[in-house]
């Protein structure tokens, strides 16, 4: 990746070049061969917390003989990692601003050709541009400014691999970003150009659209002349550290913040070439209450006042509700659950093979239905019994573990996980899906995360990912998730929530139109307002075994929450914490119960409770945007008026539609 000045915005990305496609396919080509020589067992680090580890809690685990100091990243590596997780897509180039001011002339004729807008062109280097200007230079030389694309099966797999299928490539900074800017213009000289294109732009999903071979000879043929078809874009956020923060000039280069891979909007398309977002829901998952699956009615409690004469009966009303439904695919105890709970939604089921996980939850949510299942056993149900508004699933794959691995080790199970999420997605047509992963090695990332995004991608999920500090969200511990959300055809994709609470310093002060965020949340503020002898709150067994660590101050945040706890200890110094002060830093409320043996792991294991409930009332207010229905998100359930419109009773018009489609 070539350096970039600051303050100047990053370069597009453009195909692989033919030496980099046969050496990124020999190397896929040997993890295969190699996936069969039976590779060694892995290895599960006890800080890794998104496995569920069986056997007792409390014994002592030792890992040091096994790993290196070099295999481990720490919260400050782990952005830049997660950022060159696309190095291998494409190679970066300089992107250099026009150096002077250019006429903008309608069109320009060249060797019997027309360039002009809405035209498209293929580069000589692979990639191709859809015109939107033409300019002349001072000195006569022509250029093409436009939208940038490149093939899908130039992606590594991020994207599935079709002939004569195109993906927008956009880069835009974190301040476009958050003024919904989603395109960037790419300028090209006309000695670049390697010839016109066809290019449609379409938001109907694959196979529409895809053309035949045209009667073409061959594949190299179709590639060639054939028709092109962009359906998606490729969209990368940067961030440019200011230099209060960076010690270097060096230090400041941009930093990839956030991608998404994003279906095209009606609007984006091509005239003749766009569906509606109804036909498209309504074609992936039938038809579809707006507003939410659930209608239920809430039932205020009978009260008889005796304090006058003559007893008045007060309450007993009946309102209706109106919520979306919510699935928790492995579950553990609860913790995404919760969160959702808190953010409104009806949470219908959760699924989970942990037996003492599944008891907790079944504690806890009494109204939904728990399976102690795994995923295979679940998916057996009817669609109709696991259709929900809303999913979240984070399989507990082994790929983003804190634990060395071995090339190839893992491959049969991250291709079950990417199966999983597929045969989730299909059997339970959820409008989103979220899903979160831990953080892990400076290596074996990318496969399973490009497959993952493939897999959405290939039922017509739009998707983007990004790596959240839970700090910003009110959990006191320094943690860091990667979290994914997905939206099918037809919706909205839903924005990743602003921060929350901010840093104790002098730059979390007010500034124009900013509001103050309060400060981290800290170990004293979740564990000093435990009541005593409150359930999973035992001092004497936490002080069983004697420890004389250092004490520290309780006013700072917690190391992350693991299934055996982490490097935490009480900031006395004297004993652990109690089951119930590690659920308090995870952010479970008081009134979370656990059952079972396990119940460290099952409070390690969890997504925490405050993370998904900031992720579900972003995803709730997309919901309820495109739906067309009126709630205040902060508080909760919608109460009174129920959605209705085209989601419910599709009409004629829309039916036959989609049947011609």
């Amino acid at each position: 990746m070539v350096q970039i000045a600051p303050g100047r915005e990053p370069p597009p990305i453009f195909a692989l070049t033919p030496r980099s496609r046969r050496r990124r396919r020999q190397q896929i080509h040997e993890s295969h061969h190699t996936r069969h020589n039976r590779p060694p067992p892995i290895v599960i680090d006890e800080s890794d917390s998104s496995d569920t580890l069986d056997g007792d809690e409390d014994r002592e685990l030792d890992f040091t003989a096994r790993y290196n100091e070099d295999d481990f990243v720490d919260d400050e590596q782990l952005p830049q990692i997660l950022s060159n997780l696309t190095a291998n897509i494409a190679p970066c180039v300089n992107h250099t601003a026009p150096s002077e001011v250019k006429e903008i002339i309608p069109e320009f004729l060249s060797d019997g050709k027309t360039y002009k807008s809405g035209k498209s062109v293929e580069l000589r280097d692979g990639s191709f541009l859809r015109i939107l200007e033409v300019a002349r230079g001072m000195g006569g030389e022509i250029s093409l400014r436009g939208w940038r694309l490149q093939r899908q099966d130039t992606m590594d797999g991020l994207m599935p691999e079709r002939i004569n299928e195109l993906c927008w490539i956009v880069n835009i900074s974190d301040e476009e970003a958050a003024a919904g800017i989603t395109t960037q213009v790419d300028e090209v000289g006309l000695h670049e150009v390697n010839g016109l294109r066809i290019i449609r732009f379409t938001n109907k999903l694959y196979p529409m659209l895809h053309g035949d071979n045209g009667g073409f000879a061959t594949e190299g043929e179709r590639r060639r002349e054939g028709i092109l078809f962009c359906r998606a874009k490729y969209i990368r956020v940067w961030t440019t550290p200011s230099a209060s923060t960076s010690a270097s000039p060096s230090a400041r280069k941009p930093r990839m913040e956030e991608q998404a891979i994003q279906f095209l909007r009606p609007h984006e398309a091509d005239s003749g070439y766009s569906v509606d977002a109804c036909s498209l829901r309504f074609r992936w998952r039938g038809e579809t209450r707006l507003g939410g699956s659930y209608i239920g009615q809430e039932i205020t409690p009978t009260i008889i006042d005796l304090s006058t004469n003559t007893p008045t009966i007060l309450g007993g009303t009946s309102t209706t509700v109106q919520q979306y439904t919510f699935g928790d695919g492995f579950c553990g105890a609860g913790g995404v659950s919760r969160g959702a709970l808190q953010a409104g939604l009806r949470l219908n089921w959760g699924f989970d093979h942990s037996l003492s996980a599944m008891d907790s939850f079944r504690l806890n949510f009494e109204s939904a239905i728990g399976y102690t299942s795994d995923v295979a056993d679940f998916l057996a149900n009817s669609p109709a019994e696991i259709m929900v508004d809303i999913l979240h699933f984070s399989p507990p794959c082994q790929t983003f573990s804190p634990a060395k691995t071995i090339a190839a080790a893992t491959d049969d199970d991250n291709e079950a996980c990417i199966f999983c999420a597929r045969e989730l997605l299909e059997r339970t047509k959820p409008r989103v899906v979220t899903m979160e992963e831990t953080a892990g090695l400076q290596q074996r990332h990318e496969e399973f995360l490009f497959a993952t995004i493939n897999a959405f991608a290939e039922l017509g999920y739009s998707c983007r990912w990004k790596l959240l500090r839970c700090q910003d969200y009110g959990v006191p511990q320094s943690r860091q998730r990667l979290v994914i959300l997905a939206s099918g055809p037809g919706e909205p994709l839903p924005p990743f929530p602003k921060p929350t609470h901010g840093p104790p310093d002098t730059s979390n002060t007010q500034t124009y139109n900013t509001p103050v965020l309060p400060r981290y949340r800290t170990i004293h503020d979740a564990i000093s307002t435990i009541p005593p002898n409150h359930p999973d709150h035992d001092v004497p067994y936490a002080s069983r075994r004697p420890m004389a660590r250092p004490p520290y101050d309780p006013h700072t945040q917690a190391k992350t929450i693991t299934c055996n706890g982490g490097e935490n200890y009480h900031p006395s110094g004297t004993r652990t914490f109690t089951y119930r002060e590690f659920a308090c830093l995870q952010t479970f409320p008081l009134e979370h119960r656990f059952c079972g043996k396990s119940v460290k792991r099952q409070i390690g294991n969890a997504v925490p409770p405050v993370l998904g409930r900031a992720i579900f009332l972003e995803v709730r207010r997309a919901l309820e945007g495109v739906d067309g229905v009126d709630g205040d998100v902060e508080k909760g359930k919608r109460k009174g008026k129920v959605g209705g419109g085209v989601g419910v009773g599709v009409d004629a018009d829309v039916r036959e539609m989609v049947e011609i489609l």
